[in-house]
């Protein structure tokens, strides 16, 4: 049986489908981009809205891009108190909602998914500056854009800021770009490949990689 010894060489992606996969962010990534779409559908006429996140979980075959979102929106109208009109308070629920997450055509990350809730109950504010359902007892940790650290992370496990490899095919390049072949492999988990005739898999150690 021939031995293969660990790869050393400098890899380029070729035309496969594993290099063409975008970077997936990371779930503190996710949630300040998903809270942020929140807010800029804010209703009109009222001042304020919160964003409490009970639950984000990732899924388990999309992970990075595919999230379950359990959340509390709160939304407070101040009203106007000259008049004795106090605004209201509403509270409305996402329960398991399927979201996405992509990059836009300015390099943005954007979620996509149902954002309208129309489950909200409101009810009127007692008097000025009192909300009829007080924040503190909404279910839930109150996700404020900005404070979160988790959210500058980069990459799902990305602990040594270096970009992931994709699971998938390979090609291999030499000098000026000259295809390598017989060179090529398949990434499987664990930083092991296997090679074109798929019998083995054995540790892969990347010393520079570069998507074409």
């Amino acid at each position: 049986m021939k031995t293969i010894q660990p790869l050393f060489i400098l890899f380029a992606c070729g035309l496969l489908a594993a290099c063409n996969s975008e970077a997936q962010p990371s779930t503190g990534i996710f949630k300040e981009a998903f809270v942020k779409q929140l807010q800029l559908l804010r209703p009109e006429g009222y001042e304020r809205r919160a964003v409490k996140l009970v639950q984000v979980t990732p899924s388990k075959t999309n992970s990075g891009t595919t999230y379950k979102v359990t959340a509390y929106i709160h939304d407070y109208d101040e009203g106007y108190p000259p008049n004795s009109y106090y605004g209201q308070t509403c509270v409305g629920k996402m329960d398991n909602w399927i979201f996405t997450i992509h990059k836009d055509d300015f390099g943005e990350w954007a979620v996509q998914g149902m954002f309208t809730v129309t489950n909200n109950s409101c009810i009127t504010n007692p008097s000025e500056g009192v909300a009829s359902q007080p924040l503190s007892v909404v279910p839930g940790t109150l996700y404020e854009i900005g404070k979160n650290p988790a959210a500058n992370d980069q990459t799902v496990n990305n602990t040594d800021n270096i970009s992931p490899l994709y699971i998938g095919e390979y090609a291999a390049y030499g000098t000026g770009g000259r295809l390598m072949t017989g060179m090529g492999m398949t990434l499987t988990s664990g930083n092991r490949y296997y090679d074109l005739d798929k019998k083995e898999a054995v540790p892969i150690i990347i010393i520079n990689r570069q998507a074409l």
